[in-house]
């Protein structure tokens, strides 16, 4: 039984290994959307393999909801720089994602029928990256799985009370992950 706990233990700590950031690394974020949430993991660019920094996943309001694929996919790049973006402030980034389209819209004039919102979220993508480049679906797991979470599925208790005993008063303080739900 102990021996299962311990595989158990190791199989978890592997499944998600965060690396520690190192500045000389190149830093990419890889992000996606479903029709009802966004999914991104920041990844630094060492020896040759991507190490994931972080993950990020949030699911989208009624409105939100509505938005045509290319506004949730910018939608979802403006949601990952924003969440990660202490991380990498002053640093170059690059930005995969798997709708082709976002890759030119550094590109092209702003069209006359751009909406306020898309022409803000472009504004601020900009500040951190010019760099928007294009990952075909299948390479893009990690943020296509992210994207399609049942996030109000997942609850995160903020404690564990444990039963108390004479020589053990424990209350054990949960991290919480990066899934916020509406």
């Amino acid at each position: 039984m102990m021996k299962a706990f311990e595989a158990c233990k190791v199989a978890i700590q592997n499944a998600a290994l965060h690396a520690h950031p190192s500045h000389e690394a190149t830093l990419a974020i890889f992000s996606d959307t479903s029709n009802f949430s966004a999914g991104a993991v920041l990844q630094q660019y060492i020896n040759g393999k991507w190490q994931p920094l972080g993950y990020f996943s949030k699911k989208f309001s009624d409105t939100q909801r509505n938005y045509s694929t290319f506004d949730r996919e910018l939608l979802a790049i403006y949601m990952a720089i924003k969440h990660f973006r202490k991380t990498f402030e002053g640093r170059n980034l690059i930005v995969f994602t798997d709708h082709k389209p976002l890759t030119y819209v550094r590109q092209k004039k702003p069209s006359p029928s751009e909406t306020p919102r898309r022409a803000r979220q472009l504004i601020f993508i900009s500040e951190f990256t010019t760099d928007i480049s294009h990952i075909s679906g299948k390479d893009n797991i990690v943020a296509d799985a992210l994207s399609r979470i049942p996030n109000d599925s997942v609850t995160c208790p903020t404690s564990i009370n444990y039963p108390r005993s004479p020589k053990h008063k424990t209350e054990i303080a949960t991290t919480s992950i990066c899934i916020e739900a509406k």
